[in-house]
């Protein structure tokens, strides 16, 4: 899947928000958004890390066992690897401004709180990525040339996204459809773990990888729809003579 055409997909959708039905977010909605979602894509397409001094990193046993288990052979590794992005890319990125359609909320706060769940997952994984350097499998085994990307394994940013995005789809549409809630998250969850079964088989991580970011990625769903305006968080700008503080706080109850 080619990263630049999401990229421009994701901002043609934030872009067209106010116009969508003739409904437009509120000035501190849009701002926030907007925020949100570029330091996520700086984050994702905009840093270039120096890997020539890195170390090889040895995976523990538990990783071992399950790579040896679950990765597939290298003639079929990136099928896997491209199973996996039409899973992100296609299906869940991709229907990110249909499903409010099929929601009981306003559409408008609907999609926000889709681009809101995929900008805060994706920058706290590009962050924690960027602070860990955990070498991904193919690059430690020398199964495929990962370039820049080789120590970007820990943890995954497609299980993060997948699961992220699965859960806040998952609880808008049981609001819909209570009756078919057991169906809505065995579909969500269910893409989601295929998702994150392909990083695995592709090579890409590591079944601690894909573990952690799944549940990282519920956590966020689960926060950010739960708390559909901007209640989960908090900022604010204070200036003295000497400094000026800026003030982040979540809330996550």
């Amino acid at each position: 899947m080619n990263r630049t055409l999401t990229l421009k997909y994701l901002l043609i959708i934030f872009l067209l928000i106010p116009f969508i039905y003739g409904q437009k977010p509120t000035t501190k909605d849009y701002y926030r958004t907007a925020a949100e979602l570029g330091i996520f894509l700086y984050l994702q397409y905009g840093i270039h890390a120096d890997i020539s001094d890195l170390e090889q990193n040895e995976p523990n046993s538990v990783d071992q066992y399950f790579r040896d288990q679950l990765r597939w052979g290298d003639s079929n590794m990136e099928w896997a690897k491209e199973a996996s992005d039409i899973l992100l890319y296609g299906v869940f990125i991709g229907t990110l401004p249909i499903m409010p359609l099929f929601s009981n909320d306003d559409y408008m706060s609907m999609l926000l709180t889709n681009i809101e769940v995929l900008s805060i997952n994706g920058t706290l994984t590009n962050l924690v990525k960027e602070l860990v350097k955990r070498q991904r499998p193919a690059s430690y085994y020398k199964t495929r040339d990962e370039g820049e990307d080789a120590y970007r394994s820990f943890f995954s940013g497609h299980s993060s996204a997948t699961f992220s995005i699965g859960t806040s789809t998952a609880m808008m549409l049981s609001r819909r459809f209570p009756e078919k809630e057991p169906y809505i998250w065995t579909g969500c969850m269910g893409l989601a773990a295929a998702t994150a079964y392909f990083r695995v088989a592709a090579d890409k991580h590591y079944m601690s990888d894909v573990l952690v970011g799944a549940l990282t990625g519920i956590a966020i769903g689960k926060m950010v729809q739960n708390k559909r305006s901007n209640e989960y968080l908090s900022y604010g700008l204070s200036t003295r003579p000497e400094s000026i503080q800026l003030r982040l706080s979540i809330n996550i109850d």
